[in-house]
């Protein structure tokens, strides 16, 4: 009787050490939205953005969620349509780096492309260069670190988030106007709200119809209906309509003159209000690029 009672103590012991040991990844959240059902990371494995080798496990814990790193993380562009790509990065130094100020080192093939000066707990923008429609992989380094501390790994730095700077590249020759709410990012995704009437510009070097990608889901404004846009020039004449598949996937097309072209996103129905935030969320666009 003695050995099953000890026995028991023991085992209610290592769970309650393993429970307090922040670097003991625990459960991740239901997430909602276009990763619902998906496994949850930093990275919104959706997107043209995608993690390689030499990242730590997934963790949350005191309600952040994030990978650690040694060194020499690979982030991969998967399908880049510009020669630039920028990439944002929400991260901070860890225990093994010995410093809260540190210089991130973005590296391709082993050779730096760019420095960035990391204070803190920062979001910072890579600007990587890129080959359109090739995938190209990018390594995170620093210089220093690797100090032993009671977690047996080495915990120079962590990731919190890798995502798109925004919705459209801006070297893609689309552009964004008015009634876009401001730049959100959850589990990885990168998206804006809209209520409605929201401007894009398309800068083209001729006439033609050109094709645009748009990856958008409803919100809760539009009250249950389908979500179906209505893309309209600047004279205000519907020129194409847009009613995305399940996973928020829609291209449509626009007629372009030499120059910037502008167009908006109107939807008719939706308007109502969620809950205490003060906004329209009708719907969400997490891409809009040429198609």
């Amino acid at each position: 009787m003695f050995f099953f009672r000890a026995s028991a103590l023991i085992s209610l012991a290592l769970l309650a050490a393993c429970a307090s040991n922040p670097s003991t990844p625990s459960a991740s959240a239901t997430k909602t939205g276009p990763l619902a059902g998906k496994v949850p990371d930093i990275v919104d494995d959706t997107s043209d953005l995608g993690l390689g080798k030499g990242w730590y496990l997934y963790e949350t814990f005191g309600g952040q969620s994030f990978r650690w790193v040694d060194n020499n993380a690979q982030i991969v562009v998967k399908n880049p349509r510009t020669n630039l790509k920028d990439v944002a990065l929400e991260l901070e130094a860890g225990p093994s780096l010995g410093t809260k100020n540190f210089k991130l080192q973005i590296l391709e093939n082993g050779k730096p492309v760019q420095t960035i000066a990391v204070a803190g707990h920062q979001r910072v923008v890579a600007v990587v260069p890129v080959r359109p429609g090739a995938s190209t992989t990018f390594a995170l380094r620093v210089n220093g670190g690797g100090k032993r501390i009671s977690d047996p790994r080495i915990l120079n730095f962590r990731v919190f988030s890798v995502a798109d700077a925004d919705i459209v590249d801006p070297h893609s020759g689309v552009t964004l106007g008015g009634n876009w709410d401001v730049v959100e990012r959850y589990a990885g995704s990168t998206f804006r709200w809209v209520d409605n009437d929201a401007a894009f510009t398309v800068t083209s070097n001729g006439s033609k119809q050109q094709k645009v990608h748009i990856v958008t889901l409803p919100g809760p404004g539009l009250g249950g209906h389908q979500l179906a846009i209505s893309v309209r020039n600047a004279s205000g004449a519907t020129v194409a309509t847009v009613i995305p598949n399940k996973k928020g996937d829609a291209t449509f097309a626009v007629p372009v003159k030499a120059g910037a072209n502008t167009f908006t996103l109107h939807v008719s129905n939706g308007g109502q209000k969620t809950g205490s935030d003060p906004r329209i969320l009708n719907f969400r666009v997490f891409l809009l690029a040429p198609g």
